[in-house]
Order: structure tokens, then sequence, then C-alpha cells
């Protein structure tokens, strides 16, 4: 009996011995590592170009991406680097992609909208300085085509009526001479929205005459308003990278045209 009891009390005694031996069960995964990735980048423009239009001189524009199961938020302004020098914004993206589709919507914030530049301010009208916008598009390694319609917000036509100010783009990217390339062009299907002028000219009678002229976001009818074509050469080093691009951007509904110069740095 008594041997019987010491070698019970030694099993008892190595049992704890035993278990902490064996392979300790994984901790169930917390939200950290369910997938998420993240990206932060930082570019320098020497000039603002968006859609064709001229937006400010040399602007800073950071930007942050958080994605998960092609689910994905992104973050990103724009300041130019001398005062009154165009405009400040700041832009949010909820987007999701399944085989190359993508759907969105992004508020757009512009500071020099509302003269007190109230970021919560979310009104309705004219002076509200967000525009929320909708997004649908497909991309694949041979281009990209994208869809983008305003419907709240600042978008509002010369006449008073909501604009549903509409832009259109294909981009094609191809490789060449060692260089990435991408040339995209953008249109309008029908008239955006707009503001008038007033503005002095001379007119048939050779008399000073002032009249109101308008202004369109993208176009006053169906109109080709962006034409560009970008090359890009990458710089990678160990913990980020720095592309380097030149842009000759277009504006053909306008006849302008900008050459623009761009650094980024972008974390691995």
């Amino acid at each position: 009996m008594k041997k019987i009891l010491s070698l019970a009390l030694a099993a008892i005694t190595l049992l704890p011995a035993s278990v902490s031996a064996q392979e300790a069960p994984e901790p169930e995964s917390d939200w950290t590592e369910l997938d998420f990735t993240a990206s932060v980048s930082a570019d320098l423009v020497s000039r603002y170009m968006w859609r064709g239009i001229d937006n400010a001189g040399p602007s800073f524009q950071p930007n942050l991406g958080i994605a998960w199961r092609g689910l994905s938020l992104d973050i990103s302004g724009s300041t130019p680097l001398q005062k009154d020098d165009g405009i400040q914004d700041i832009d949010v993206t909820l987007g999701y992609s399944l085989f190359g589709f993508n759907i969105g919507v992004t508020d757009y914030w512009t500071a020099d909208v509302d003269v007190r530049n109230r970021y919560f301010y979310f009104g309705d009208g004219p002076e509200c300085p967000h525009q929320l916008e909708a997004n649908l598009g497909y991309s694949c390694k041979y281009g990209s085509l994208q869809a983008y319609t305003m419907f709240y917000g600042n978008d509002y036509k010369i006449d008073g009526k909501r604009a549903y100010s509409t832009y259109i783009e294909l981009s094609v990217p191809f490789s060449l001479g060692g260089l990435d390339w991408k040339a995209s062009v953008g249109v309008t299907p029908f008239e955006s929205a707009g503001t008038t002028h007033e503005e002095e000219i001379i007119n048939e009678k050779g008399k000073k005459q002032i009249v109101n002229r308008g202004d369109w976001m993208y176009g006053e009818s169906f109109t080709c308003n962006m034409a560009s074509i970008r090359a890009t050469k990458e710089l990678n080093f160990k913990h980020f990278n720095v592309p380097v691009f030149v842009e000759l951007h277009t504006n053909p509904y306008l006849q302008r045209a900008n050459f623009v110069l761009g650094v980024a740095i972008k974390s691995l």
C-alpha cells in the first residue's frame, strides 16, 4: 500500500513537469494579425495637378493607407509650400476591391471654399467645404478604367441645380527605356459644377463692357479635360522606395499644359 501511494505521489509531482514539457497551444491571433497592411508615403510635387485642374504650386502631399482583405481606407492631403499659392485639401477614401473591380466613396475637403476653414461643417450647399464622390472601376495589368461622380456637398451648376459632376479616366501602363510609363486620358460626359466671374471686355462698338464668364470644374458639356503621360523611375533602399517621376499634364478643353516633377518616399 505504501508503495502504491509513493508511486501516485511521484506521478502527481512529475505531472506539471510533463505538461509544461509539452508544446503549449498557440494563442489565438489578435486583431493586429488579421492580414492588415499599412503604408505611409510623402510626395513633393512641383505643381499640384488634378484631373486637368491646376490646384496649387509646389506642394507637400502625405498619405496613409490601411487595407484588410480588399477593404481599404486611405487618407491623403496636399498643402502648398507657399502660403496663398493654391488650395489645401484632405481626402478620405473608403473602398473595396475584388477580382480587379473596385468601388469606393471619397470625401474631399478644401480649405478655401469655406473662409473659416471648418472641417466638420457638412451642410449640403455651395458654402460646404466638402464634396462626396462615388467611384466605380476596373483595373488589371493592361490598364485601368475608372468613373467618378459627386453626389453631395459643394457641387452645383451655374444655374443652381445639382451638377453630379462626373469624370471618367482611362490609364494604360507600359515600360520603355528602363522607365515605368503611364498614359492617361480623362473626359467629362456633361456639364459639371461651375461658377461665374465678371470680366471686362471691349465690345463691337469699341467700348468697355462687364460680362459674366463661366468657370466649370471639368467642362460645360462633353469634353476631354485631361490628357497626360508620366514616366517614373523607382530608387530602392533598405526600408523605403523613392519613386521619381516627370509628367506632362494637359487640359485640352482649356488648352493648357504643365510639366510636373515629383519625388515620393514610400515605406516598404
